[in-house]
């Protein structure tokens, strides 16, 4: 569950650059909000066994660090604000990594 809460939150996070895209015609935001829901279908997975989960999860999850990057150095001129942005995401990813890795690594052989 806080799987799915955390991914739910980088999905609304993610929504908060609709306003942008309208204003710039920045495309490349929409990928990050499709990468959201992806992770909302990947959790989904995982809940539902399917080994599919993990590559979802982690492939969504570069997705969004990756356009998060892009739009922080579109929108922002200072450094420090573009790092902290960056080390936000990375944060919550190593969070939302170690808890898959702690819940599904006892029972990985159950996943199909």
């Amino acid at each position: 569950m806080l799987l799915f809460l955390f991914a739910v939150a980088l999905t609304a996070d993610s929504l908060t650059y609709l306003p942008m895209i309208r204003l710039t015609k920045n495309y490349i935001s929409l990928l990050g909000i499709a990468a959201g829901f992806v992770q909302i279908w990947a959790v989904v997975q995982l809940l539902r066994w399917k080994k599919v989960g993990v590559t979802l999860l982690v492939s969504s999850a570069i997705v969004i660090l990756l356009v998060t990057a892009i739009n922080e150095f579109y929108l922002v001129l200072k450094i420090n604000q573009i790092l902290i942005s960056m080390a936000m995401v990375l944060l919550v990813n190593f969070i939302m990594f170690g808890i898959l890795y702690l819940a599904i690594r006892p029972v990985w052989k159950n996943f199909k």
